[in-house]
C-alpha cells in the first residue's frame, strides 16, 4: 500500500484501524529519528465515513510511539501547513484518499518543514518499521489533544486581500471539506458567494474520477451560466487542487489560470522566479516575462514539481493538475490563496475572465499524445535517440526533452519506466502543431526501427 506519496488501499482489505494504527507509530519512530527533540504531530482527514476512526487510530499509533498528537478534525491539508509554518510541530498527517472512490483511503506524512515524506525519502522506512514493529508502547506514551485552528488561518489569508471590488463568485466544494473554509475565507470580503455542493457527504458522486470529472465540469459549467457570475471555482474532495470557469462556464487550462495568478503575484513582487508545468503553453513564459518574472520550467509528476519548486525558492508555482504552490504561504500548495489571488486580479481588472484569458489561449495544442512502446528500455533508448537528433536546437532537459523552433515546439518525454512516451505540440497554428507532430513523431519510428535493427 505505499506508493510514492502515499500509503493507500482498499477498505478494509487493504487499509483498516489496525494498519493505520500501525502507521501511525512508524511514522512517530521515523519523525523523531529525523529530528529527536521534536514531540508534536498535527493530523487532519477528510470527510469519508471511516477517515474519522482512522485518524483517532493513527493517533493511538503515533501516542504509542512517544509523541504527542494535535488533531484538527475535519479541514483541507493546507491547514496542516498553516500549523507547521506558524507553531512549530515537528510533522503532520493527513488522513484522506483523495479523489479516488469512496471505498479506498490514505495516509500522507509530511516533516516538519513541510516536505512531504515520499517514497525515497521515508515512506518506504515507515512501511518497514510499520511491518516489523508490534504495536506496544516504544517509549513513554504520548497524549492526544485536539485544536480548531480556522479562526487562526482565516485571519492569516485576509492579509493576501487588497482592495477587492464587489463582484459574483460561484464556488462548488465536491461534497468535500472546501466548504467550511470557503465560507470563513469569503464571509468578510465584499464577493457575493453562490455555494454548489457545500454538503459534506463521504461518498460524494464525484469520487472515483480523475479531477475534475466529467459530470462535475459539465454540471459546475451550467451552474456558472444559470447564476450569472463573474466566474466559477471547483475545488476537489479534500480540496487540494482547483479549476476556474469564466462567466460563460467554460473550465479555464490550469496553465491559462496559472498566467493570471502569476501576473497578481508578480505585482507584488516584482522580479521573482515562477515555476510551471514544462508542459505549459509559451504564452505563460510570455506572461511571466512580460510581468517582470523569471519563467522556470518543470517536470511533471506531484514530488518532482515540489522539490523543483523549493529548490528554485519561486515566488509560485502552478503545476498541470490544478495544484498552486505559494512561497509566502509556507511553500505549500494551497487552492483558497489561488483563488484570492484569482480574485484580487479580476477585481482590479474590471474585465470579464474570458477577456483576460484570451491572450493566453492564443496558441493551438495537440493535447497529451501516448506513444505505446515494446518495453521501458526501448522507450528510453527512442527517447535518447530523438534527443540526439536536436542537439543543436535550443532545448530543455528538464523531464524528457523539450525543443522550441519559431513556430512550433513539443516536450516528448518518458513517464516514469513505462513503455511509452507522451508528447505535447503547441504552435502558432493547428497547422503547425500538425506539422511538429507528425515530425516527431517521424523521428520516434526511425529511432524505433535502428533499436529494432
Amino acid at each position: 500500500i505505499f506508493r510514492r506519496t502515499i500509503a493507500i488501499g482498499r477498505v478494509p482489505q487493504e487499509l483498516n484501524d489496525y494498519v493505520v494504527r500501525k502507521i501511525g507509530l512508524a511514522a512517530a519512530q521515523f519523525l523523531r529519528a529525523q529530528n529527536p527533540g521534536g514531540a508534536r504531530l498535527a493530523v487532519a482527514c477528510d470527510v469519508r465515513e471511516n477517515s474519522r476512526s482512522f485518524s483517532r487510530a493513527f493517533c493511538e499509533g503515533v501516542n504509542r510511539g512517544g509523541m504527542d498528537t494535535v488533531s484538527i478534525g475535519t479541514a483541507p491539508p493546507e491547514m496542516l501547513a498553516f500549523l507547521l509554518g506558524t507553531d512549530g510541530y515537528m510533522g503532520a498527517a493527513y488522513i484522506g484518499g483523495g479523489n479516488y472512490a469512496d471505498t479506498v483511503n490514505g495516509v500522507r506524512i509530511w516533516r516538519g518543514d513541510g516536505r512531504i515524506v515520499g517514497f525515497g525519502t521515508g515512506l518506504d522506512k515507515v512501511g518497514l518499521i510499520a511491518r516489523r514493529m508490534r504495536l506496544g508502547c516504544s517509549r513513554l506514551p504520548g497524549e492526544m489533544d485536539s485544536v480548531d485552528p480556522t479562526a487562526d488561518y482565516a485571519a492569516y489569508m485576509t492579509k493576501f486581500v487588497r482592495d477587492l471590488g464587489s463582484f459574483r463568485v460561484l464556488a462548488d466544494a465536491c461534497h468535500g471539506v472546501g466548504g467550511r473554509v470557503l465560507r470563513n475565507l469569503l464571509g468578510g470580503l465584499p464577493v457575493s458567494l453562490v455555494a454548489t455542493s457545500f454538503e459534506e457527504d463521504g461518498r460524494s458522486p464525484w469520487l472515483g474520477s480523475r479531477f475534475p470529472a466529467d459530470a462535475m465540469r459539465q454540471a459546475v459549467s451550467a451552474a456558472v451560466r444559470k447564476a450569472e457570475v463573474d466566474f466559477g471555482a471547483a475545488f476537489d474532495f479534500d480540496a487540494e487542487r482547483v479549476v476556474f470557469f469564466d462567466e460563460k462556464g467554460e473550465m479555464l487550462r490550469h496553465d491559462v489560470a496559472a498566467g493570471l495568478i502569476a501576473t497578481e503575484v508578480l505585482r507584488r513582487n516584482p522580479g521573482g522566479s515562477i515555476t510551471f508545468d514544462i508542459r505549459s503553453t509559451a504564452m505563460l513564459r510570455l506572461r511571466i516575462k512580460e510581468a517582470g518574472g523569471q519563467p522556470v520550467s518543470a517536470p511533471t509528476g506531484r514530488m518532482d514539481f515540489a522539490q523543483h519548486f523549493r529548490r528554485n525558492d519561486a515566488l509560485y508555482g502552478a503545476d498541470g493538475s490544478g495544484l498552486h504552490y505559494f512561497r509566502d504561504f509556507f511553500r505549500f500548495p494551497s487552492p483558497f490563496l489561488a483563488l484570492l489571488m484569482f480574485c484580487s486580479h479580476v477585481s482590479r481588472e474590471g474585465r470579464p475572465v474570458s477577456e483576460l484569458c484570451a491572450e493566453l489561449n492564443q496558441l493551438s495544442r495537440s493535447g497529451e499524445v501516448t506513444i505505446a512502446l515494446p518495453s521501458p528500455e526501448v522507450a528510453q533508448t527512442v527517447l535518447t535517440r530523438v534527443r540526439d537528433e536536436f542537439q543543436n536546437a535550443e532545448r530543455e532537459l528538464i523531464d524528457g526533452l523539450t525543443v522550441r523552433t519559431q513556430d512550433w515546439w513539443f516536450n516528448l518525454r518518458q513517464p516514469g519506466k513505462r513503455p511509452e512516451l507522451r508528447l505535447n505540440v503547441e504552435g502558432r497554428s493547428s497547422r503547425d502543431v500538425r506539422r511538429g507532430r507528425q515530425t516527431i513523431e517521424r523521428h520516434v519510428q526511425q529511432a524505433l526501427e535502428h533499436v529494432s535493427a
